[in-house]
């Protein structure tokens, strides 16, 4: 063991904290949840607002929910750790709350349930800090939607 006012090293007779895949596993979890919170908060703020444009596109959103459902159950697992405790119940709320989003961002019925789902759905994730999350995930995600997504320049 290394003497304390020593910096910790890692020594080849080490093993890593994590593998590769473990590392791989986590990167991706957190970039899933961090940009299905993006655009949960994009898409509720749209529809509190009223606007036309939900600002989120169809592919993304449905892709993005649905790698979040993916790392929460890896959560449910034990294999991931965040700021919240996932439960099967927050999984079938983001699996309602992506199948409601869709029909809204295809045109369809905006569900008067999706707000309170949204908001519901947020805390789940990023728990009682939810809040300031969403506001930069919904940051990073307009980004990511602007440059695979860009819209046709008319409105």
């Amino acid at each position: 063991m290394p003497h304390p006012d020593q910096p910790l090293t890692n020594d080849d007779d080490e093993e890593p904290l994590l593998d590769e895949d473990e590392e791989d596993l986590l990167d991706w979890a957190s970039m899933a949840e961090l940009y299905a919170v993006g655009y949960i908060r994009i898409l509720a703020d749209a529809i509190e607002r009223g606007d036309a444009d939900l600002q989120v596109d169809p592919v993304a959103w449905e892709n993005t929910l649905t790698a979040a459902e993916g790392a929460m159950w890896e959560h449910i697992r034990g294999r991931l750790h965040g700021p919240t405790a996932i439960t099967v119940e927050d999984v079938e709320r983001v699996r309602r709350l992506r199948g409601l989003g869709s029909a809204a961002l295809l045109g369809g019925e905006r569900s008067p349930e999706l707000g309170a789902l949204a908001l519901r759905c947020m805390e789940s994730l990023f728990g009682p800090d939810w809040q300031r999350a969403a506001r930069k995930a919904a940051f990073y995600a307009r980004a990511l939607n602007q440059e695979f997504h860009p819209r046709s320049g008319t409105e």
